[in-house]
């Protein structure tokens, strides 16, 4: 019987090189990207592209590294990326996350829509009971390659999200509200700890666009992410809040920064931006990301996205998810292990990932800008090199120049 099962599953690649590939199949359908998230599997659930720089998913819980005495967290552990299938609450989605790792770090740009009175904590805590995140039910929770739908229940809002090579695309739909906020948190980390944040930036740059910067420490050490957030509708207003304590803010004293004023800075804060919503109206949201500036992370937003078509991003990114898993062809008497074999095939295209803008330019370990005409990754640890180098030569001989 034993054997009979492992003759059903042998795998005939018959797409290896210089195949055609079957354009009519949608190989997305075999991937469940929810395989891994439970325990120590360490994948997330969320939006990304093949080897795409942003990584779009949303994060169950917040925990720290360390507990009040400075003992060590092992709950931590769990949160590698950012999920947890066990848990029923989400606090927000978060643009950057590793996949398969048995460390971690990321977590940047923490990203909450929320209705109701603002809240600025994500958990409960003597000061703020509520916390701003959302129960949920997986029985509401769609993902495939390119694409995750969930609703929030606390809020009854429907949060979509799909992701281009540099740009997350949120789309959420609200219930009739005069109170209703996008929070962004800056605080948030995998693996956060005091002090792991170095600097936060956020500029107002008019009612509907904003950029900004992080920089943290950690598993990599000064690394800084850039990012230009633009959303679908004016907010009516915004403000921050600050958890550091800055002994001398030089002429910034004299302001009253906490509401309405444009640029908002510190090693920790939340801001928000207010709007009035209709029943089932939409706001969207393009987040793109950049190590150069604020400026590589506009022009990778304008050069990928320059529209508001969700659905169109979420078809471009699904037909490049099908060219990927169609360079592998499967043929087996077991259904199921067509689902094992292609959701293992789009986790090893989740790694390594595109580090530099849309126009060559990258920051590199100097801290220096620097520029290149191929293809500059990050995470190259965690590459499953042999299969690439079969339906991946052009990537692998990239890979092999950035490390020499």
């Amino acid at each position: 019987m034993k054997k009979a099962h492992l003759l059903s599953a042998i795998f005939l690649v018959s797409s290896i090189i210089g195949h055609s590939q079957n354009s009519e199949l949608d190989y997305t359908q075999y991937v469940n990207p929810m395989i891994g998230t439970s325990k120590m599997g360490h994948t997330f659930p969320g939006a990304t592209a093949p080897f795409g720089m942003v990584q779009l998913s949303p994060q169950t819980n917040f925990q720290v590294m360390f507990k009040a005495d400075g003992s060590y967290n092992r709950e931590t552990y769990e949160y590698c990326a950012g999920y947890q299938h066990k848990d029923s609450t989400i606090i927000g989605f978060a643009h950057t996350n590793f996949s398969g790792t048995g460390h971690s770090d990321l977590g940047d740009f923490l990203v909450m829509p929320t209705t109701g009175d603002l809240v600025l904590e994500p958990l409960k805590t003597d000061e703020d009971e509520k916390g701003f995140y959302s129960e949920f039910s997986h029985d509401q929770e769609e993902a495939s390659p390119g694409y995750y739908k969930v609703n929030l229940d606390s809020y009854d809002i429907k949060a979509e999200l799909t992701a281009s090579d540099r740009v997350g695309f949120h789309q959420y739909t609200f219930p009739k509200s005069d109170n209703a906020h996008i929070i962004l948190d800056m605080v948030y980390n995998v693996y956060h700890y005091d002090n792991k944040n170095v600097w936060t930036f956020i500029r107002v740059e008019n009612d509907s666009l904003i950029t900004g910067y992080r920089q943290t420490t950690g598993w990599a050490r000064t690394r800084t992410v850039f990012f230009a957030m633009t959303f679908s509708k004016p907010f009516k207003g915004y403000g921050h809040k600050k958890y550091d304590d800055i002994k001398y803010n030089g002429f910034y004293r004299r302001f009253d920064e906490s509401e309405n004023f444009p640029e908002m800075a510190g090693k920790d804060l939340r801001a928000y931006f207010d709007f009035d919503t209709s029943e089932g109206e939409q706001i969207k949201i393009k987040f793109a990301l950049s190590s150069v500036s604020t400026e590589g992370a506009l022009k990778n937003l304008e050069a990928e996205i320059p529209h508001w078509d969700f659905e169109k991003t979420k078809a471009e990114t699904k037909a490049k998810w099908n060219k990927e898993l169609s360079k592998i062809e499967v043929k087996t008497m077991m259904p199921e292990d067509k689902i094992t074999f292609y959701t293992a095939l789009y986790h090893t295209n989740l790694s390594p990932i595109i580090y530099q803008d849309v126009d060559g330019q990258y920051r590199g370990l100097d801290q220096n800008i620097h520029t290149s005409d191929g293809f500059t990754n990050y995470t190259i640890f965690h590459f499953g090199t042999p299969i690439v180098r079969c339906i991946h030569c052009s990537i692998l001989h990239n890979r092999n120049a950035t490390m020499i």
